[in-house]
């Protein structure tokens, strides 16, 4: 009775948004509704040319030499350039429809998540400059409890966008690690060795974009590319969904 009552309610009322919990147009098939999805921000002009961090300002960019960020500067990256289709804001749309695909079981939100990123790409870099897609892996625990790998499913819909394959066991999580959290040493840390290419052969001279769900500090994507370099790839850049400002 109460199954068949919830459906009735179901029909009858329409589902909220999941973001501003507004009710949903009932011929949307979202869970979240298009205004909410509108006020998704891109990462703000500027940003430092290599790994993509915001700059406070455009004089904080003009007085940054070389224009790069403080941190590049220091410690330059692996991986050539790293880019994100959105901003992840606290509350924002961006960071509701990330936890409802990878905590919530809602994989349909990763295909539409996919192919934000496959639509974002083109103000931002030449997607075809690329050989292969390389979807940041999980220790294979972790994905036997999550039942999929987010990174994966997302780069499959922007390999299916663009037209590029998908190495999606080539890079292999050798160490179970800890989630990422805490400042940037501590996660340089975690990740330490973390990471081992299965074939080098199938990355050997090839031109890698890795593909993640959101990029933090970097260090995650950077020790994918310290691994992905040492088997002989030519170039890794690294593309997220989102971006922590």
């Amino acid at each position: 009775m109460k199954e068949l009552l919830a459906a009735l309610l179901h029909l009858i009322l329409p589902s909220p948004c999941r973001v501003c919990a507004l009710p949903l147009d009932a011929q949307r098939r979202s869970l979240i509704c298009g205004r909410c999805w509108s006020q998704a921000r891109p990462v703000p002009d500027p940003f430092c040319p290599r790994c993509g961090k915001p700059f406070v300002s455009p004089l904080a960019l003009e007085e940054s030499p070389g224009h790069h960020c403080g941190a590049c500067r220091q410690q330059p990256p692996a991986f050539a350039v790293a880019r994100a289709a959105a901003l992840y804001e606290p509350g924002g749309t961006i960071r509701q429809a990330i936890l409802l695909f990878k905590y919530g079981g809602r994989l349909s939100m990763g295909s539409h998540l996919g192919r934000l990123m496959a639509r974002e790409a083109g103000g931002l870099f030449e997607p075809r400059q690329y050989d292969l897609l390389i979807p940041v892996p999980l220790h294979p625990s972790r994905e036997r409890e999550r039942g999929f790998n987010q990174a994966t499913l997302l780069a499959k819909e922007v390999g299916r966008a663009w037209g590029l394959r998908v190495g999606a066991r080539l890079l292999r999580r050798v160490r179970a690690t800890q989630a990422q959290s805490g400042r940037r040493p501590e996660r340089e840390a975690n990740v330490k060795g973390a990471f081992e290419v299965a074939q080098p052969d199938r990355v050997e001279g090839r031109r890698l974009l890795l593909i993640d769900d959101v990029f933090t500090t970097g260090a995650t994507a950077n020790e994918c590319a310290k691994a992905l370099l040492a088997a002989g790839a030519a170039e890794v850049a690294v593309y997220t969904l989102a971006r922590v400002e």
